[in-house]
C-alpha cells in the first residue's frame, strides 16, 4: 500500500463563529450543485482547472473531546489516475470575537506508485497545499462577503 500525504493549511476568516458553519456549509451545497472544480496552481503563473466531484457533510468533531463542535468532511474525486483523490477535515475554531479559523487538514495517495511518491516528495506536497489553500481561500472569501452582506443589511451569496 502506497504512503498517504498528509497537508494541513489555515486561514482566519472575518466572521463570526456563531454563523460560520452555516455559511461554510452554504459554501460547498453551492460548488456541488452547480459543478466543482479544484484549481491546481503552479507557482501562481499557471493554473490549471480539474472538474471534481466533490462531497462535504457535517460530522462530529473528535479533535478536541469534551468540546461539542462539528467539522465539515471534505472530499473529492478527480476521476483520474494522474490526480489524487482527497480526503479531509474542515475544522472551525473562534479565533475572536468576530473572526473563525478554518483549518483544512487532509490526505491522499499519490498516483503512479514509486514514481509517484517521488514526484510528491519534489513538488506534489507543494501542489496539494497550493490547491487546499485556494479552496480556503474562496471559501473565506465567500464566508466574509456573506457576512458583510448580512452587516449590511443586503443579502447574497458567493461561492
Amino acid at each position: 500500500m502506497a504512503a498517504l500525504s498528509e497537508v494541513v493549511v489555515e486561514r482566519v476568516v472575518r466572521c463570526p463563529f456563531s454563523i460560520a458553519h452555516d455559511y461554510a456549509e452554504d459554501f460547498f451545497a453551492e460548488v456541488a450543485a452547480r459543478g466543482a472544480e479544484v484549481r491546481v496552481p503552479l507557482r501562481d503563473l499557471v493554473v490549471l482547472r480539474r472538474p471534481v466531484r466533490m462531497v462535504f457533510e457535517r460530522e462530529p468533531d473528535q479533535a478536541e473531546a469534551g468540546r461539542p463542535h462539528d467539522a465539515l468532511a471534505v472530499h473529492w474525486t478527480a476521476g483520474t489516475h494522474l490526480f489524487p483523490d482527497f480526503h479531509g477535515t474542515l475544522r472551525l475554531r473562534i479565533a475572536s470575537v468576530d473572526e473563525t479559523r478554518l483549518t483544512l487538514e487532509g490526505s491522499y495517495c499519490p498516483p503512479l506508485g514509486p514514481l509517484g511518491q517521488i514526484f510528491d516528495l519534489l513538488i506534489g506536497r507543494h501542489i496539494a497545499r497550493a490547491t487546499m489553500a485556494d479552496l480556503l481561500r474562496r471559501l473565506g472569501d465567500a464566508m466574509e462577503a456573506r457576512e458583510a452582506a448580512f452587516r449590511s443589511g443586503s443579502s447574497g451569496t458567493t461561492a
